[in-house]
C-alpha cells in the first residue's frame, strides 16, 4: 500500500513540476523579449521597441496614410499590400502613438507566450507527454521564430494564430456539439479571420484545414457547425479588406500585390526567388493601350507555367529548396535580411572574422552543413508526420492539423516566390514535427535498439 501510494505522489509531483515548468517558460521567453524590446534603439538612440520586417517600411506608409486621412485611406501601400496589419497597427497607435512599435511587440509576445502554452498543453497525458517540455522549449526559444514577435510584420501573429487554431481544434477532437462545442468552434473561425485579415493567402489555408476537420468528424452536426461557422466567420476579413479597397480606390479588390508577386518566380531564365533575374513574363493587356491588372498577371504566370512543363518542374524544385533553405550562408535565399537572430548569429560572426572563416562559411564545408542541416529538418518534419499518422485517432488528427498548414505555405511558396520567410507562419507546427521525429528517433535508435516496445505516455 505504501509502495503504491508512493508511486502516486512521485507522480502527482512530477505532473506539478511539468505544469510548472509549461507555464514558467513561455513566460520566461515572453520577459526576455521584452527586456530585448526596451533596448531596440533607433539612429537617434531613441527606444523603438521594435525591428522591423522584411516589409516594414510599407507597413508604416499604410499606417501613415492611415493616420492621415482615416479608416478610407487611399495610400497606394493599402491596397497593394493587403491593409489588415497596418489597420492593426494603427488601432494600436490609438493607444500610444509615440509608443506603438513597443505595444506591436507586447501584443505579439504576449501572444505567442500564449499560443505557445496552449499548443503544448494539448498533449498532456498522450504518447508526447515525455517531451512536452523539451516543445515549449524549442517553441519558446527558437531564435528566428521566437524573436519574431520583436518584428513589425505579419509573420509571428499567425505563427501564433496557427498554435492556437490547432490546439482549439484538438481540444474538441472528440466532443459533443454543444454549446461549448460552437464556442470554441467561432474561436477558431476568429482566429482564421484575423490571419485572413492580415494574409489573405490564409483563405486556401483555412479551407483545407477546415474541410479536413469537418470530414473527420462522423457527425453531421459537427461538420455543418464547422462549415459554417469557421468559414461564415473568416470570410468577414477578406469582405472587409475588399469593401475598404473599393471605398478608398475604386477596386473591389482584396489587395493587388498577387500578380506582382507570382510573375517575380516565374520566367525563362530566373531562379524563382525574390531577385529575379531574366526576361519578364510576357503579359500585354486585354484592351491596347489599357493597362495590365493584377488578375491579368496571374493569368499570364499560370499560361506560361502550362506552356512550360520542364522549366516549371525545375522552378517549382527550386522554390521548395529556397522555402527551406537556411537563414544565413550562400544556401539561403529569401527576404529575412532582417531576421533579429542574424545580428548574433554565431555563423556569420565567423564567415566575418577573417578570410579563413569565410572560406569556412561559405565554401564547400558551409554548403555541405547547410545542406545536411536543410534536408535534416525536412526528414525529420516527415518522420514525426507519419509516426503520428500511424497511431490513428487523436494522433493521427494532430499530424494532419500540424502538416497541412505546412503543405499550404509551401504550395503557395511553390506558386510565387521561393523564400525561407514564407515558412516563418507555420514553423511553431513544422518545428513540433520534428520534435516529434527526433523523440521516435531517440526512442528506436538509444532507448529501445531492438525495437521491442513503443513510445508510450
Amino acid at each position: 500500500m505504501n509502495v503504491k501510494s508512493n508511486k502516486l505522489n512521485k507522480q502527482g509531483s512530477k505532473e506539478i513540476t511539468q505544469d510548472w515548468l509549461l507555464k514558467f517558460i513561455p513566460i520566461l521567453a515572453l520577459f526576455l523579449k521584452l527586456v530585448i524590446a526596451s533596448n531596440i534603439k533607433g539612429t537617434n538612440g531613441m527606444t523603438l521597441g521594435a525591428w522591423l520586417g522584411a516589409d516594414g517600411e510599407s507597413y508604416l506608409k499604410g499606417v501613415d496614410g492611415l493616420l492621415t486621412a482615416g479608416y478610407f485611406s487611399d495610400q497606394a501601400e493599402l491596397s497593394f499590400w493587403p491593409a489588415g496589419y497596418p489597420v492593426l497597427i494603427w488601432l494600436l497607435c490609438k493607444i500610444s502613438l509615440a509608443n506603438f512599435a513597443f505595444l506591436i511587440t507586447i501584443v505579439q509576445s504576449a501572444l505567442y507566450a500564449f499560443g505557445c502554452y496552449f499548443f503544448v498543453n494539448r498533449f498532456r497525458g498522450t504518447k508526447l507527454n515525455k517531451i512536452m517540455v523539451f516543445i515549449a522549449l524549442l517553441l519558446a526559444f527558437n531564435p528566428t521564430l521566437s524573436l519574431s514577435s520583436l518584428v513589425i510584420g505579419y509573420e509571428s501573429p499567425i505563427a501564433s494564430c496557427m498554435l492556437l487554431t490547432t490546439g482549439l481544434i484538438l481540444k474538441l477532437w472528440d466532443k459533443k456539439p454543444d454549446s461549448r462545442f460552437v464556442y470554441l468552434t467561432l474561436s477558431v473561425g476568429v482566429l482564421f479571420a484575423v490571419c485572413t485579415f492580415i494574409q489573405p493567402r490564409w483563405i486556401l489555408t483555412t479551407f483545407v484545414v477546415v474541410l479536413f476537420w469537418a470530414l473527420s468528424q462522423q457527425n453531421r452536426r459537427s461538420q455543418a457547425l464547422i462549415l459554417s461557422l469557421v468559414i461564415g466567420t473568416m470570410s468577414l476579413a477578406p469582405a472587409i479588406l475588399i469593401h475598404r479597397n473599393h471605398v478608398s480606390t475604386g477596386k473591389s479588390v482584396i489587395s493587388t500585390n498577387l500578380g506582382a508577386t507570382m510573375k517575380i518566380g516565374a520566367g525563362d531564365s530566373t531562379s524563382g526567388g525574390y531577385l529575379h533575374t531574366g526576361p519578364d513574363v510576357p503579359c500585354e493587356p486585354l484592351s491596347p493601350g489599357g493597362a495590365v491588372t493584377d488578375n491579368r498577371l496571374v493569368k499570364c504566370v499560370l499560361a506560361w507555367y502550362l506552356e512550360n512543363p520542364v522549366k516549371t518542374i525545375v522552378l517549382f524544385a527550386k522554390k521548395s529548396w529556397y522555402f527551406w533553405s537556411p537563414w544565413s550562408g550562400t544556401l539561403a535565399n529569401g527576404t529575412m535580411a532582417r531576421n533579429p537572430w542574424l545580428k548574433v548569429d554565431p555563423i556569420l560572426s565567423i564567415a566575418k572574422s577573417n578570410e579563413l572563416g569565410n572560406t569556412l562559411i561559405n565554401g564547400l564545408v558551409g554548403q555541405t552543413a547547410s545542406a545536411l542541416w536543410v534536408l535534416t529538418t525536412v526528414a525529420l518534419m516527415f518522420i514525426g508526420f507519419f509516426w503520428l499518422y500511424s497511431q490513428s485517432g487523436f494522433y493521427r488528427t494532430t499530424a494532419y492539423l500540424a502538416f497541412l498548414p505546412i503543405l499550404v505555405s509551401w504550395v503557395v511558396s511553390i506558386g510565387t516566390i521561393g523564400d525561407h520567410r514564407f515558412r516563418i507562419p507555420t514553423m511553431g507546427l513544422s518545428l513540433f514535427l520534428q520534435a516529434v521525429g527526433a523523440f521516435w528517433i531517440w526512442h528506436r535508435l538509444v532507448k529501445d535498439p531492438h525495437h521491442t516496445s513503443k513510445p508510450h505516455a
